[in-house]
C-alpha cells in the first residue's frame, strides 16, 4: 500500500513540473512573487527563584508565494528556539504548488480528511490534492513523529517518543453540496528509533483505521445533512505476540489484510452527524457524536474517547443584523460499556445576545451553565462523594459612543458574575464560591491627531465559605499614529491594583506596558515591554517571615519583531 501511494506521488510530482505546457498556460505572467520574511527576540527578566522560561528567545519565519505561468508554490518556514528540552532549534518548511485542481505537498503539511481519521496532524513528506470536476482525491506519505530520546542526565526532563511513519488515501466523488469520501490511514512506529529507559510506561504503537464521509444538501440549500463513521485497529504494543488465528468478525478479517494482529490489538467504532436548516434569519443544527472506549486514531492526536454527545445550535439573526441570537444546549457522559465505576454526565447551555440599539448605543450579553453530576456505574456512590456541581457564568457588556468632527467618546462597563454552587455536602465548604468582576472603561479619541487616552476603573470580589479576596485598581493609557503619513504608532499603559484578603494583609501591583511600531514602505519594526512589580509584604508570622518565603517580585518581559513583506 505504501510502496503504492509513494510511487503515484511521485507520478503525479513529475506531472505537475510539467504543467506549464498545459492549454492556456501562455496567458499567465512568468513569475510573480508575494510573501514575507521576519524575525524576532525576546527578553525576559524576573526575580523569581526558579526560572519559568528562557531569559533569551529567537524566530525566524518566512512565508513565499511564487506564481510561475499561473502555477501557485507557496513556501513556508519557521525556524526557532522551541524550548530547552531540545539541544538544536526547531525548524519546519514545507511547499503546496498549485494548479488549477491539483495541488502538491512537500516538506511539512497537513491534510484534512476527516475528523475521525486524519485531521490536526501535520506530516514530514509528500502529499497529493486532486479534484477535477467530480473526483475527489488525496493521498500523503510521510513522518508524523521525529524521535525524541529519554534524558534523564541533563536535568531537563523531555518525554521520550518514538519516529512514527504514516501514510493516508481519501477517494470520493462529488462536489461541495453532495460528496462521499472513502479514507484509509495507516501509521506505525519504529520501536528501534530512540533511546527509551522506562519501556514499560512507552510502549511503540501501529494503528489502520478505515472510514467513511458524507454530504448532501437537499430543499434548495435549506436541508444540509452530513456524517462520519470509522473503524479502528489499534495495536498498543508492538512487543507483544501475533496472533496465531484472527478472530471472526468481518471488520477483524479486514484489518487483519493490513497490518498484523497482535495479542494488544483492538478494533473500535466512532461515528458522528449533524442535520442543519438553513433559513433567511435563522438557522439550526442537530448533532450527535458517538466515540468508543478506547477509540483511536494516530492521524486526530486530539480526540477523546468513551463520550456519548448530543448537541443542538440556534442563530437568530433579526432586524437586518441589529438583533443577534445565538443558543446551544449539549448533553454528554462517558461509559458507554458499563464498565466504570462511575459514570461522569456534563449538561451544558449557553445564550449569547448581542444588539445594535441605536448608531450610539450596543449590548451584548452572555450566559452559560454546566451541570456536572455522577451516576452510579460497578459501584454504587455515596452522596458524600458523588459529585454534583453547577456553575453559573454571566456577563454584561453595554457600549455607548459620542462622537463629532473633532472628538468621539465611548463608555463601555463590564459585568461579570460567576456562581459555583456545589449540592454535595462534604465538599460544598471547600467548592462553593462565587466571583464578580466588574470595570468600567472610558475611552477619549481625538479625530485630528489620531491620539486616544482611556482609563478603566476595575473591581473585583471572590468568596468561599467565609474567605473573602477583593481587588481594586485603575488602568491609565495613550496611544496614537505620529508622523506625516502615521506611520508610527505608540501606545502605553500603566495600572496599579490594591489586593485584600481576609487571611492576610493587603498587597498591591504595579504593572506597566509599552508598545512601539514603525512602518516604512514594505518594512515594519515592532517593540514591546511589560513590567510587573509586587511590592514586599511581611506577613504577620515570625517563622515564615524568617524562612523568607515572601519577597518582592519583579517581572519584564520585552521583545523586537522585524517583518518585510513584498
Amino acid at each position: 500500500m505504501k510502496t503504492a501511494i509513494f510511487t503515484f506521488l511521485l507520478s503525479i510530482s513529475a506531472a505537475l513540473l510539467q504543467a506549464q505546457e498545459l492549454e492556456g498556460i501562455g496567458k499567465q505572467k512568468p513569475f510573480v512573487l508575494h510573501g514575507s520574511i521576519g524575525a524576532s527576540t525576546t527578553y525576559y527578566s524576573s526575580n523569581e527563584e526558579i526560572a519559568t522560561r528562557p531569559p533569551w528567545s529567537w524566530n525566524l519565519y518566512g512565508n513565499f508565494n511564487p506564481v510561475l505561468y499561473g502555477i501557485s508554490m507557496p513556501v513556508s518556514f519557521v525556524i526557532n528556539q522551541y524550548g530547552s528540552s531540545y539541544n538544536q532549534p526547531f525548524g519546519q518548511f514545507g511547499i503546496s504548488p498549485t494548479y488549477k485542481w491539483a495541488r502538491l505537498h512537500l516538506g511539512y503539511r497537513t491534510l484534512q480528511m476527516s475528523p475521525l481519521v486524519f485531521e490536526g496532524q501535520s506530516f514530514r513528506g509528500a502529499g497529493i490534492e486532486l479534484n477535477p470536476k467530480m473526483l475527489r482525491f488525496a493521498a500523503f506519505y510521510g513522518k508524523l513523529n521525529r524521535r525524541v530520546n529519554e534524558d534523564t542526565t541533563s536535568g531537563q526532563f523531555a518525554a521520550p517518543q518514538f519516529s512514527r511513519l504514516g501514510y493516508g488515501v481519501k477517494i470520493g466523488v462529488g462536489n461541495q453540496k453532495h460528496f462521499i469520501d472513502l479514507l484509509y490511514f495507516h501509521a506505525k512506529d519504529d520501536s528501534t528509533s530512540a533511546s527509551v529507559i522506562s519501556k514499560d510506561r512507552f510502549l511503540s504503537l501501529e494503528n489502520s483505521v478505515i472510514g467513511v464521509s458524507f454530504k448532501t444538501t437537499m430543499l434548495g440549500d435549506k436541508l444540509v445533512l452530513t456524517g462520519d463513521l470509522a473503524s479502528s485497529a489499534n495495536t498498543e504494543d508492538l512487543a507483544t505476540p501475533e496472533l496465531d488465528s484472527i478472530p471472526d468478525g468481518l471488520m477483524e478479517k479486514v484489518f487483519s489484510k493490513l497490518m498484523p494482529f497482535r495479542t494488544s490489538t483492538r478494533i473500535t467504532y466512532s461515528g458522528q452527524a449533524a442535520a442543519s436548516v438553513v433559513l433567511k434569519n435563522y438557522t439550526t443544527t442537530l448533532g450527535y457524536r458517538r466515540i468508543a472506549p478506547g477509540y483511536k486514531s494516530l492521524g486526530t492526536p486530539y480526540m477523546i474517547n468513551d463520550i456519548e454527545l448530543i448537541n443542538w445550535m440556534n442563530n437568530l439573526n433579526v432586524s437586518q443584523g441589529k438583533l443577534n441570537i445565538n443558543t446551544s444546549i449539549s448533553n454528554q457522559h462517558n461509559n458507554l460499556n458499563r464498565d466504570l465505576t462511575n459514570e461522569l454526565n456534563t449538561f451544558v447551555t449557553n445564550l449569547n445576545v448581542n444588539a445594535v440599539l441605536s448608531q450610539k448605543f450596543n449590548l451584548n450579553f452572555n450566559y452559560s451553565g454546566y451541570m456536572l453530576s455522577q451516576s452510579d456505574g460497578t459501584l454504587k456512590l455515596s452522596d458524600s462523594v458523588r459529585l454534583n456541581q453547577q456553575i453559573h457564568q454571566f456577563s454584561l457588556s453595554p457600549s455607548y459612543t459620542l462622537f463629532n468632527t473633532q472628538f468621539s467618546h465611548t463608555i463601555s462597563p463590564n459585568i461579570n458574575y460567576m456562581l459555583l454552587n456545589d449540592d454535595n455536602i462534604v465538599t460544598s465548604p471547600f467548592t462553593s464560591s462565587n466571583n464578580l468582576s466588574t470595570s468600567l472603561n472610558y475611552t477619549l479619541g481625538v479625530v485630528r491627531t489620531g491620539m486616544n487616552f482611556s482609563g478603566t476603573a476595575l473591581y473585583n470580589r471572590y468568596a468561599q465559605d467565609t474567605t473573602r479576596f477583593t481587588s481594586y485598581g485603575i488602568n491609565l493609557g495613550s496611544g496614537g499614529q505620529f508622523l506625516k503619513n502615521k506611520s508610527l504608532g505608540a501606545q502605553v499603559t500603566v495600572g496599579y491594583m490594591l489586593n485584600r484578603s481576609t487571611l492576610g494583609d493587603a498587597q498591591s501591583n504595579l504593572t506597566f506596558s509599552g508598545n512601539l511600531n514603525y512602518r516604512f514602505k514594505k518594512h515594519s519594526i515592532n517593540a514591546f515591554g511589560n513590567y510587573v512589580y509586587t511590592p514586599y509584604n511581611p506577613i504577620n508570622d515570625a517563622v515564615a517571615r524568617a524562612l523568607r518565603q515572601v519577597v518582592a517580585s519583579r517581572n519584564f518581559f520585552g521583545g523586537l519583531s522585524y517583518n518585510y513583506s513584498f
